[in-house]
């Protein structure tokens, strides 16, 4: 005869504690189960989608680029402003170095979160700090001008017959690839200078790491840069005039680029960017 134990509590049997850790075992094992049984695809889908989520973060908003100066207070005459330094860089170049320092502020103020142009203030520091990025814009253009220059204009005949025309040297396809590569990594030279300064802005690892953290980004702001050059020299359809406010349209446009590459990229250029520049 087979004996059964059962604990009596109000009137009623329960489980004794062997039998109780049984069931919970048993109800262990198959939410475990269930999990194994899930955990290979749940986890390809859970990484797909945090890589999906992690692309998306490295890729620059188009639509903020050609679209925060209109959004900006006061955005006309922050234009305008710029506009008188084209049309006085004749004065020892000065106002084209203030207004490169003024879109350099841009570019920082953006990488810093902002969504709008920053004010006409400083303009002393807007010409130093424009005067160094354009000494390391000269500098890193250096080799490519050198490798491009050619055996000069040569001109065959006299008066209105004669004809001239131009030989390129032997390196000038070299000329043509450097600049192109130059091209490409301009956004990275300004997040670089953007936050460390001149010395940071030749840190050669730095700017390849920001460069080849996500390639396409990289190309994608490189076109726009471009089409944004387009759009400024499109104001020469206005009698020339134009050109004093879509240029420096263009120029906020390359700055915002150029501000949210370097915000996207900050962890790839390591201890180069622990002291931003102020």
């Amino acid at each position: 005869m087979r004996r059964y134990t059962f604990a009596m509590t109000n009137g009623g049997p329960r489980d004794t504690p062997i039998q109780s850790q049984d069931r919970r075992t048993f109800r262990f094992g198959r939410r475990a189960s269930r999990k194994d049984c899930r955990g290979p695809a749940h986890e390809t889908a859970r990484s797909t989608s945090i890589d999906a989520l992690s692309s998306s973060s490295l890729q620059v908003d188009v639509g903020e680029a050609f679209g925060f100066v209109f959004r900006s207070r006061n955005w006309f005459g922050r234009l305008a402003v710029g506009a008188l330094c084209l049309l006085f860089f004749w004065v020892l170049l000065i106002p084209l170095f203030i207004l490169l320092g003024y879109f350099i502020e841009t570019a920082r103020t953006i990488s810093r979160g902002g969504r709008e142009l920053p004010p006409w203030t400083d303009i002393g520091k807007k010409l130093s700090v424009g005067f160094l990025l354009a000494v390391v814009l000269f500098i890193w253009n250096l080799p490519g001008s050198i490798l491009s220059s050619g055996d000069g204009v040569t001109c065959a005949g006299s008066g209105a017959a004669a004809a001239c025309h131009y030989a390129p040297g032997p390196l000038a396809p070299l000329g043509g690839l450097y600049s192109l590569l130059l091209g490409l990594l301009t956004a990275a030279i300004w997040s670089q200078f953007l936050q460390g300064g001149f010395g940071a802005a030749f840190d050669f690892r730095a700017i390849f790491r920001r460069a080849t953290l996500q390639p396409g980004m990289t190309v994608l702001v490189w076109l726009l840069a471009i089409v944004a050059g387009i759009i400024g020299g499109l104001g020469v359809i206005l009698i020339v005039i134009g050109l004093l406010f879509t240029l420096p349209y263009a120029f906020a446009v390359i700055a915002n680029l150029y501000g949210q590459f370097a915000q996207r990229t900050t962890s790839a250029a390591g201890e180069s960017s622990a002291a931003p520049a102020t």
